[in-house]
């Protein structure tokens, strides 16, 4: 229901998000053409349609999620521009209807609303800013990637949640807008200069749209603080973080006497349930396949991971030492293994991945992450604690906590009458969270996910092109030489294509992919790294032997602003960066 709410909020507060205030005049203007008391109403629902059916399309087929994001916005741009052609020469449609016979029996619904009260031209504004709309809202963002892939239905009552709050809020735009302009005189003629201006403003705004320059006007808004979003941005930081935590410690009164101590206390379960059945599990390594129910009697930890992650790889010793120490004891670990990228779903990388971090605990590969939804996953890592009875008592997503999650184990061992060793692992600074405010975020770089990406006018998807190196800001990057990019990745057409990323941060690490034996030569401010090379850099440079993630730059403390370029072979595929404190 919080996300529900959120959603809704969130739907409203896009009104005020930086990369759509350059297209309200799109709202405002659609609305009082031809003073159709109903266009208001037309264009919202219509912008709502649009974003919704845009949304289920690109998750649910196949076929469109192929097709680069730059194609929906030169179609949305080109209908824009062309609703403009059509305001400022009534006629032409006329024209159009005639030509391709609109009028004929077949389209006769569609002319009437054209040619009488114009309606197409309002639905025909709706629906062209629908998918321009459906990239403007954290809370969007976040529907599209967490919860819709999980729970298809809870997913589509928040996006239709959001749709609802962003057409109301539009609605009360247009129907303002209308109100005004039928007040003026000069305003309300058909055929006067008011109704030209706005077909000019029209092809202006699809021009602005296909070319890009939205988002730039975007960006520069966003640079100087404006928008209302980073309200919504915390809104939505807390979600997702609070979204599957049911309580943050049990309640006292809930606590049978007899275990009223510190470690009970740090269960965040407050009502413990069945935990959810293994799913859809392709092979297992290191076990023959097993369910939790034939694990009743053991304390099971599932942990959903996936090898290129630098946060779950930096949670394996902590996983490794458990089991060691308290296999005996009765704990099992399974590690779920659900790839984020296309290569890790190879079952022999997996399977190597597991013998290079020395795992000797159950892994179960969820290429279809059907155990994922089972347990209404959001997280790499994310560690789910099963009880002797099969009940789920506590949940831990991402690093840290470690000693409170040993705790936690020693305490569900201790409830079926065993003795476990008290004392608690020591880790040293490894307990603590290697991540710092001031580091660069994650940045990937294939078109589905990229970020601050500077060869923007350059950019192509799907295709090979030459790119010519950009001054770059913090956190941004840009590409020189020939390269392909594609929705998960990019891949170098030539030898010496190179990438260069402006970073802060203490360690950088790059996920890379080849088929064949490859360098990656690194250089940090335009030198070789030296001993602030990673742990893949040799002589200044890594041997790519394998799909992984890579450890590139190692700094003794946090790097401020730094330039770091790679330069590889031809073939060689970069899928995201990583950066840690």
């Amino acid at each position: 229901m919080g996300l529900l709410l959120l959603s809704l909020l969130g739907g409203i507060l896009t009104i005020l998000s930086p990369c759509v205030l350059p297209l309200l005049p799109v709202i405002v203007g659609g609305s009082v053409t031809n003073h159709n008391k109903w266009r208001p109403l037309i264009i919202t629902v219509s912008l709502s349609v649009s974003v919704v059916l845009f949304t289920l399309a690109l998750k649910l087929s196949t076929a469109l999620i192929a097709i680069p994001p730059s194609t929906w916005t030169t179609i949305s741009g080109g209908m824009v521009i062309a609703l403009g052609i059509i305001t400022i020469f009534p006629s032409l449609w006329e024209k159009v209807a005639l030509k391709f016979n609109l009028s004929g029996t077949s389209n006769t619904f569609l002319a009437r609303f054209s040619q009488k009260n114009n309606w197409f031209g309002a639905v025909l504004v709706g629906m062209a800013l629908g998918p321009v709309f459906s990239s403007c809202s954290p809370t969007y963002a976040l529907i599209l990637a967490t919860v819709l892939p999980q729970s298809f239905f809870v997913g589509l009552m928040n996006l239709i949640a959001y749709a609802v709050g962003l057409s109301a809020i539009l609605l009360l735009v247009g129907i303002f807008g209308q109100r005004i302009v039928v007040k003026l005189k000069w305003a309300a003629n058909p055929e006067g200069w008011f109704k030209r201006a706005l077909g000019i403003l029209f092809i202006i705004v699809g021009v602005l749209i296909i070319t890009g320059i939205d988002k730039k006007i975007e960006t520069s808004l966003v640079s100087r603080g404006f928008g209302i979003t980073n309200l919504e941005e915390r809104l939505v930081g807390d979600a997702s973080l609070d979204m599957d935590k049911e309580a943050d410690v049990m309640e006292k009164e809930e606590v049978p006497a007899a275990i009223k101590d510190l470690k009970a206390l740090k269960m965040n379960i407050s009502n413990p349930t069945d935990a959810p059945e293994l799913k859809g599990l392709q092979s297992w390594i290191n076990s023959n396949p097993t369910t939790i129910e034939e694990l009743q009697g053991k304390v099971v930890i599932v942990d959903f991971w996936t090898y290129s992650c630098i946060n779950c790889i930096r949670t394996l010793p902590f996983m490794n030492q458990w089991y060691e120490k308290y296999v005996d004891d009765g704990l099992v670990i399974l590690g779920i293994h659900s790839p984020e990228f296309g290569f890790e779903k190879v079952e022999a990388n997996v399977r190597k991945a597991v013998e290079d971090f020395d795992i000797k605990y159950p892994v179960a590969l969820d290429n279809d992450f059907e155990t994922w939804r089972a347990y209404d996953n959001r997280y790499w890592p994310a560690k789910y604690f099963i009880d002797r009875e099969g009940k789920l008592r506590h949940t831990h997503f991402g690093e840290g906590e470690y000693e409170e999650s040993e705790e936690i184990i020693q305490y569900l061992l201790s409830e079926g009458g065993e003795v476990v060793e008290d004392e608690l692992s020591d880790f040293g600074d490894l307990n603590s969270v290697p991540f710092s405010q001031q580091q660069t975020p994650e940045t990937y770089l294939g078109y589905s996910r990229a970020d601050e990406f500077a060869n923007k006018k350059e950019k192509q998807n799907d295709k090979v092109v030459e790119y010519t190196l950009q001054d770059i800001n913090k956190n941004e990057w840009t590409l020189s030489g020939q390269w392909t990019i594609n929705g998960e990745h990019i891949v170098a057409g030539e030898d010496g294509a190179s990438l260069q990323i402006q970073f802060s941060g203490k360690d950088v690490y790059i996920v890379a992919v080849s088929d064949v034996e490859a360098t990656m030569k690194v250089w940090l401010n335009g030198a070789d790294p030296g001993t602030q090379g990673g742990a893949d850099v040799v002589d200044g440079s890594v041997d790519i032997t394998g799909s992984r993630l890579y450890h590139v730059v190692s700094g003794e403390k946090i790097l401020d602003s730094n330039i770091l370029e790679l330069t590889v072979d031809k073939g060689v595929q970069l899928n995201a960066f990583t950066f840690g404190s």
